[in-house]
């Protein structure tokens, strides 16, 4: 009963999309992202095909199409043998080449067509000083023609015999507004705990503006700016409200031939309004490849940067290196 609805919902698999002079493939286009169009067939499931290698596609069904300056074009989509797609709706196409188009997504799609994302799990283990890490780290993106939600949660449990466990989590949910062009509204809520940090929670809401700087096939770099607020609890049961500014860079680099590799590096500055002369930094890079079809190794840098801790015992930095096995879907 629950299979009944969503096959009875399911459109038609007649998209057509052609790979070099004769191969010919039809299915149903699910997107394109990051140089790989994904196609679902009936015979032979999803298959990822880079963008460079597509001569030529056809669809009836509506899309959202991205190029690289950050235009949007909504419409069915056909590519001639010139290598231009043509966007077609109520009667109008706008035509665009294909080494322009960046993103590609279907209007039509149900939720869970519309989400991917990653999941990595790591552990480590030293005889010699009875020392014990557990990693885990979670990325699910759902985006639509005009927005997209993150929910990101990362955690590390640091264990040492004769010693207290030592945790840092982060876990945050994101909502951008997109707009034509390249720029986005985004607002953001999370938490935070870090032992390192003297820092029991911390509880975030922040809102500002963000600017898509390029974005290509290859790679991508977008900043945000605004306003944060925030409610801490340090250990020492230290409670204070804060006001601040934040400032933050994003750059991931990719490619598509395998193994597949893809590096990203984020940071972001937080500088105090309510507590002058104060201010924090995150600091993130992540590299990972893959080992095989969708299974990846990363490895991951992470630095927590607090000028004034609340808890005057706890340490300014904290930081580490990780590795981990991850899965993306």
């Amino acid at each position: 009963m629950l299979w009944l609805p969503g096959a009875a919902l399911a459109r038609a698999k007649t998209d057509l999309v052609f790979i070099g002079k004769a191969d010919r493939i039809t299915g149903e286009i699910k997107q394109l992202s990051r140089g790989i169009l994904q196609l679902s067939t009936d015979n032979i499931g999803t298959v990822n095909i880079e963008w460079e290698d597509v001569d030529s596609l056809s669809s009836v069904y509506q899309f959202r199409v991205e190029d690289q300056f950050g235009r949007k074009y909504f419409g069915a989509i056909f590519m001639t043998k010139s290598l231009e797609l043509q966007v077609i709706s109520a009667g109008q196409t706008e035509t665009v080449p294909a080494s322009d188009v960046v993103e590609i997504t279907p209007l039509e799609a149900s939720f869970w067509q519309q989400l991917d994302g990653s999941i990595a799990i790591g552990f480590s283990y030293t005889k010699a000083s009875s020392l014990a890490q557990f990693t885990s780290d979670m990325n699910v993106r759902y985006r639509t023609s005009i927005r997209q939600v993150t929910l990101d949660a990362s955690s590390i449990e640091t264990m040492q015999e004769d010693e207290d466990a030592s945790r840092r989590e982060d876990l945050s949910l994101t909502y951008n507004r997109l707009f034509p062009g390249r720029w986005f509204s985004t607002s953001s809520a999370g938490l935070q705990t870090n032992d390192e940090l003297g820092l029991n929670l911390r509880l975030m809401f922040s809102t500002g503006a963000g600017l898509n700087l390029f974005q290509t096939n290859h790679n991508e770099m977008f900043t945000t700016a605004g306003l944060s607020v925030n409610r801490e609890w340090s250990a020492n049961q230290d409670e204070v409200y804060n006001l601040e500014g934040f400032v933050s860079v994003q750059h991931s680099v990719f490619r598509y031939d395998y193994p597949k590799t893809d590096v990203t590096l984020a940071g972001t500055v937080y500088p105090s309004l309510s507590d002058w002369g104060r201010v924090r930094a995150e600091i993130d890079v992540s590299a990972s490849r893959e080992i095989i079809k969708d299974l990846t190794l990363v490895i991951s840098f992470y630095d927590s940067y607090d000028s004034d801790p609340l808890d005057p015992s706890g340490s300014k930095n904290d930081y580490g290196l990780v590795s981990s096995v991850g899965w993306t879907f």
